[in-house]
C-alpha cells in the first residue's frame, strides 16, 4: 500500500504540514485570541477573488511504474557514492512494493546514525499512543490556600507567549493562569512542580557535557514551555537549565507573583485540581518532532511510549519500549542499539538496512497510524529540515520529490526517507555517513545521492 505518499498539495506555506489521519484536530480553547476573534466577526464582510489551486508539490505515484534493475541502480549510485567527504558510508535501497533490495553496501553495519533515530520513535508513538489523544498538565492545591502544584503531565510544548511557533495549538501558561484566577487563585506564595511522571537521568548515557541545555536539547523534564527555548520564535536560541522551574516561574509572573518560592515536589495525594490545559493531539507533535527534528520533544514521546507500554518513563524504559513496538511491527533490528529516544547520544547505533525496515513499514501502513510518521517526514526544497535543501544546483530539479529524516552530528550525517523516480515509481532509501567531511558537505553530498535515484530509471 503507497497511498500515504500519493500526492501532496500545499495550500499555504506557513504553519505545519497536514496531519494525515488525526481523529482529532482541534487544540484546546485558546482563550488567548477569543477578543479578536469577537471583534473579528463584527468586522465588514470583503469579497476577494478565489485563488488558484496550489500545483502538486508531488508527482502522483504512477501504477505502472516500472521498477529499477540492480544494476542500473549500482551503475546509477557509483560515482555519486566516490566521494571522500561521504567517509564510511552506508546505504540501502528497496522498493517497497516488492520488497525487493536493490542496492545494498554495508547496511548491515552498526552505525552512529544521528536524528534518524526519531523514525523509531515516531513510528512508537503513532502505534502505541491513541490518535487524537492529548498531554494534560494540571494544578492542585498545595499545603496552603497560597501555594499550588503544577503536575507535569510531559508536555514540553506549552507556549509562554500568545502563539507558539514551533507547536501550533499548544496550550499556554496564561490559560492555566486564567483558570487559576477563576478558581480564586490570584497570589500564589510557591509553586511547586511535581516531574513524578518521568523517572531517572535527565542526560543520557552518550550525550556530552554541552548537549543540554544547548541550543539543540533541554534537559528532559516532564513541565518546559516551548521545548525550554529562552526565544520562544528561535530554534537556535539557548535552552533553559533547569526549564521546569522556569516554567513555573513564569506561572507565578502570570499570577502577579514574581516573589514566589519555585522548587520540585509532589502533590498530596487527593489534592483538588485547580486547572489543567491539554496539548495538540498526539499526531500533530509526531509530526512536529519530525520537521524540525525536535530532540526534547522526540524524548518526552519516548516517555509516553514507555508508560503507555508499561515500562519506566526513562531513558532505559523509553528506548526499551520503542525497541519492543519495531520488533512486533517486524523491524529489522540489525545494528539497533538505542541510549536515547532523538539520536543525539553518540552510543546510539543502527544500521542502514534497520532504518530502511522502519520506512518499509511505514510505506506499506503496517500499522493504520503510521500515517502520522508519513505525513511528518520534511519534503525536500519545501519543509522542515529539508525545506532549504534541494534548492538549487544539482539537486534542485528534484524538490518535492524526496520526502525524509535527516540526522547530523559530527562525523555523522544521514538522510532516510522515500523518493519517487522519473518513471513515478516511490523507492525507500536510508544513507548513514560516519567520519565523513564538514557537516555541509556531507549533507551535500548524501542529496546528491537521493537526487541521483529520483533522476534515474535505472532500467
Amino acid at each position: 500500500m503507497l497511498g500515504a505518499f500519493g500526492v501532496l498539495v500545499l495550500a499555504s506555506a506557513a504553519g505545519a504540514g497536514a496531519v494525515v489521519g488525526a481523529a482529532a484536530l482541534t487544540g484546546p480553547t485558546n482563550s488567548d485570541s477569543a477578543a479578536d476573534a469577537s471583534t473579528n466577526q463584527a468586522a465588514a464582510t470583503v469579497s476577494l477573488p478565489p485563488n488558484e489551486p496550489p500545483a502538486p508539490v508531488l508527482e502522483q505515484l504512477a501504477e505502472d511504474a516500472p521498477m529499477p534493475s540492480s544494476a542500473g541502480m549500482q551503475s546509477a549510485l557509483s560515482s555519486a557514492l566516490n566521494n571522500p567527504t561521504l567517509g564510511e558510508v552506508a546505504v540501502e535501497v528497496i522498493d517497497p512494493a516488492s520488497d525487493i533490495v536493490l542496492y545494498s553496501d554495508q547496511a548491515k553495519e552498526p552505525m552512529v546514525p544521528g536524528s534518524v533515530m526519531k523514525l523509531y520513535t515516531a513510528a512508537a508513538a503513532a502505534v502505541v499512543l491513541e490518535p487524537g489523544s492529548r498531554i494534560t498538565t494540571s494544578v492542585v492545591e498545595g499545603d496552603s490556600p497560597t501555594e499550588i502544584v503544577v503536575v507535569a503531565g510531559g508536555d514540553p510544548t506549552l507556549r509562554s507567549g500568545s502563539k507558539s511557533t514551533y507547536n501550533p495549538g499548544s496550550a499556554s501558561i496564561k490559560q492555566l493562569a486564567n483558570q487559576l484566577k477563576d478558581a480564586g487563585i490570584t497570589e500564589v506564595t510557591k509553586v511547586t512542580v511535581d516531574n513524578s511522571v518521568f523517572t531517572g537521568p535527565v542526560t543520557a548515557s552518550g550525550w556530552g557535557k554541552g548537549d543540554a541545555p544547548s541550543t539543540y536539547a533541554a534537559e528532559v523534564y516532564p513541565f518546559m514551555t516551548d521545548g525550554g527555548r529562552s526565544t520562544p520564535s528561535n530554534d537556535a536560541s539557548m535552552r533553559h537549565a533547569d526549564p521546569d522551574l522556569y516554567a513555573a516561574q513564569l506561572l507565578a509572573d502570570a499570577l502577579d507573583s514574581p516573589d514566589a518560592d519555585v522548587e520540585r515536589g509532589e502533590a498530596a495525594e487527593g489534592a483538588q485540581q485547580l486547572a489543567a490545559v491539554e496539548s495538540a493531539p498526539i499526531e500533530q507533535l509526531i509530526e512536529q518532532m519530525l520537521l524540525i527534528s525536535d530532540n526534547t520533544l522526540a524524548e518526552c514521546l519516548g516517555r509516553l511510549v514507555a508508560l503507555e507500554t508499561g515500562h519506566a518513563p526513562s531513558f532505559d524504559g523509553a528506548t526499551q519500549a520503542i525497541t519492543d513496538t519495531m520488533q512486533d511491527l517486524g523491524v529489522d533490528l540489525t545494528g539497533y542499539t538505542a541510549y536515547d529516544a532523538s539520536g543525539l547520544s553518540v552510543d546510539d547505533r543502527t544500521s542502514a538496512a534497520s532504518v530502511s525496515s522502519v520506512m518499509d513499514n511505514v510505506v506499506d501502513l503496517t500499522d493504520a497510524n503510521l500515517d502520522a510518521v508519513a505525513s511528518g517526514l520534511p519534503v525536500s526544497g519545501y519543509s522542515g529540515t529539508l525545506a532549504d535543501r534541494y534548492q538549487n544546483g544539482t539537486t534542485g530539479g528534484v524538490a518535492g520529490r524526496v520526502r525524509g529524516k535527516t540526522g547530523t552530528l559530527t562525523g555523522v550525517a544521514s538522510l532516510s526517507g522515500t523518493v519517487v523516480t522519473n518513471d513515478g515509481r516511490l523507492l525507500v532509501f536510508s544513507f548513514i555517513s560516519n567520519d565523513g567531511g564538514a557537516p555541509d558537505a556531507a549533507r551535500e553530498a548524501l542529496d546528491l545521492v537521493a537526487a541521483t535515484i529520483a533522476g534515474c530509471g535505472c532500467h
